[in-house]
């Protein structure tokens, strides 16, 4: 029972969360702005259901709180944008893994790698920072008369990042 209770807060805590309610924009909380520096860890998690799109919802809490988009470039590059500004994101995969079942037409992609941030602009002026990343792929092919159909007809990827920012 406490295991099933800590489960199920955590989930409304990360929806909580990842909706972006209870999740103070980057100009309360902790400042980010030109006037008050910010030095410390920042995490960012980005959850997609999207088959399609380059834009899925982030949050950002530690050194800054912020609610944005994180916005896919080419060259592994993303923008961040937040209210108030925005930075850029270049990763670098280092480790992927894949998985895919014929029997259930499921599978499943885990990956690990760096990241930089760098060219802030707005409130996130003269940003830097780096840190470590993880992507969690599931996706969910239909089951055809010769066997999985080729195209997914649903995704979820879960993106975890974590390092030191420093932000004048």
């Amino acid at each position: 029972m406490r295991k099933t209770l800590a489960a199920l807060i955590g989930a409304a805590a990360t929806v909580t969360m990842i909706t972006g309610a209870g999740v103070a924009s980057a100009a309360t909380g902790h400042p980010a702005s030109p006037h008050a520096a910010v030095t410390g860890t920042e995490h960012f998690q980005v959850v997609s259901a999207s088959l399609t799109g380059s834009r899925h919802k982030i949050a950002a809490y530690g050194a800054f709180n912020a609610s944005g988009t994180d916005v896919q470039r080419t060259g592994n590059t993303d923008t961040f944008k937040f209210p108030g500004g925005s930075f850029r994101v270049k990763h670098k995969p280092t480790r992927t893994r894949s998985h895919f079942s014929k029997r259930t037409c499921a599978g499943t992609e885990r990956q690990r790698g760096t990241y930089k941030i760098s060219r802030g602009r707005g409130t996130y002026a003269g940003i830097s920072g780096h840190g470590r990343f993880t992507v969690r792929i599931l996706f969910v092919a239909r089951h055809t008369s010769r066997g999985c159909s080729s195209k997914p007809i649903a995704v979820q990827t879960i993106i975890r990042a974590r390092g030191p920012v420093s932000l004048p």
